[in-house]
């Protein structure tokens, strides 16, 4: 499980210190739940994406959004039917379909999903894994947490690969035209693709395991470290940055 989600770059987040980095990442996502107007939520949202963009280049943007376009699917069809109060916005006879408030909660909704997930990848993205554990435990998280966080976000990508892969594999088996395929018949065939990615997460359990006991998983001695932080030498710096990116975006709303 080599697979990482760690994208390689020279923005200034990759020069950030990932304990600051980890702290921003959390108060950024305090910040998209305080009680803001739906055009200053946006535009914040969209600093963040322009942000991505310059740091992890346009293809981890462009992923990202691609991996979180069926929920966000789902939230333009389904949650402007949640809210039935408010002015009518489409209206079949005397049936209310949808309500300005019902849509406007349905883009608030989409802008904080939109907003925290960028937020989060990018700390993965622009930190090295073992970067991330060291600023866990800098955190006081006990090293079991620190490395169940770390292995989750290392499986998971290492799954997705490997579904990836299997499909393009029964893909290039395949005589038929996709295009020409039905929708049940694509449903359908999905079946092996599913079933050899499980046998894949099957087979990898003891490479998991063994990883885990190299390690020292379930060991009762005291853990040591052989990479520290000790190359960023502007924590605090970046800590009062990590502050203040929050603040000037609550007190400059007035400018949106």
């Amino acid at each position: 499980m080599t697979t990482n989600t760690f994208v390689a770059g020279t923005g200034w987040l990759y020069r950030f210190d990932p304990r600051a980095k980890l702290l921003l990442m959390v108060l950024m996502c305090v910040w998209f739940f305080l009680p803001v107007s739906l055009i200053e939520l946006s535009t914040v949202v969209i600093l963040v994406v322009l942000v991505g963009l310059y740091n992890a280049g346009w293809k981890l943007v462009v992923r990202t959004f691609l991996s979180i376009l069926p929920m966000l699917i789902f939230m333009v069809i389904f949650s402007p039917f949640n809210v039935r109060t408010g002015s009518p916005l489409i209206q079949i006879k005397s049936f209310t379909l949808i309500t300005e408030q019902g849509l406007e909660q349905a883009l608030r909704l989409m802008s904080r999903f939109i907003g925290i997930t960028y937020v989060c990848t990018l700390l993965f993205a622009t930190t090295p894994m073992h970067e991330v554990m060291l600023a866990l435990r800098w955190y006081r998280l006990p090293y079991r947490a620190s490395l169940v966080v770390t292995l989750a976000f290392t499986y998971i990508p290492f799954i997705s690969d490997s579904f990836s892969q299997i499909s393009e594999s029964h893909r290039l088996r395949e005589a038929d035209d996709e295009t020409k395929k039905r929708f049940f018949t694509r449903l359908k065939d999905l079946l092996p693709t599913l079933t050899s990615a499980l046998v894949v997460a099957l087979r990898s359990i003891p490479n998991l395991a063994m990883s885990l006991e190299l390690r020292g998983f379930g060991l009762e001695n005291r853990r040591t470290s052989f990479h520290d932080l000790s190359s960023y030498p502007y924590t605090f710096t970046h800590f009062v940055v990590s502050c203040m990116i929050p603040l000037a975006l609550w007190f400059g709303r007035s400018i949106f």
